[in-house]
């Protein structure tokens, strides 16, 4: 009895190994292989269609953070910055302005609603930008001091301090590095 089961034992292992190296068994596995590959191309494609990208932006920052290339972000943020090089007060003044639009649009971006940037911060929530949605306010009410006061004016030390306030902000949300 013992020997008829060693027997039996290892006809089947022969077997399984000859059906494993047949020509028929090689078909299935590439038929398998084509198989596993058209389904992986229809999960990247759902989720492409899904539109995964915004799921991962509002799962790691909250909302959804446009796509914007740091490159363009940060060559837009220094054009406002080299405003602080001249000596003209009036270019400190469109610093300020400059700066101010370019967060407001942010904002909107992440889809915060409003007709101005006062209304846009009145949406958000503490929790979402931390302490910033206090200085971006003060800064903002710099910003309608210029625009709204003809006789208002600014030096560089006040626009240096509201640039930073736009700068940390725009960090925060990482478009700066």
């Amino acid at each position: 009895m013992d020997y008829g089961a060693i027997t039996f034992v290892d006809n089947l292992t022969s077997g399984v190994v000859g059906l494993y190296y047949s020509p028929l068994f090689l078909v299935f596995k590439i038929l398998i292989a084509i198989y596993v590959v058209v389904v992986f191309a229809d999960i990247v494609l759902l989720l492409v269609l899904r539109d995964i990208t915004w799921d991962l932006r509002v799962g790691t920052k909250g909302s959804d953070i446009p796509l914007i290339s740091k490159n363009k972000m940060q060559k837009r943020w220094d054009k406002i910055k080299d405003r602080l090089k001249s000596e003209n007060v009036s270019q400190y003044k469109v610093a300020i302005i400059e700066a101010d639009a370019l967060v407001e649009e942010l904002l909107a971006g992440v889809g915060f609603r409003g007709e101005n940037m006062t209304q846009k911060l009145e949406q958000v929530s503490e929790m979402h930008l931390d302490d910033h949605r206090e200085t971006l306010s003060e800064v903002h009410k710099l910003r309608n001091r210029i625009v709204h006061e003809t006789d208002f004016e600014v030096d560089r030390q006040t626009t240096q301090n509201a640039l930073e306030v736009y700068e940390n902000f725009l960090r925060y949300l990482e478009f700066l590095q």
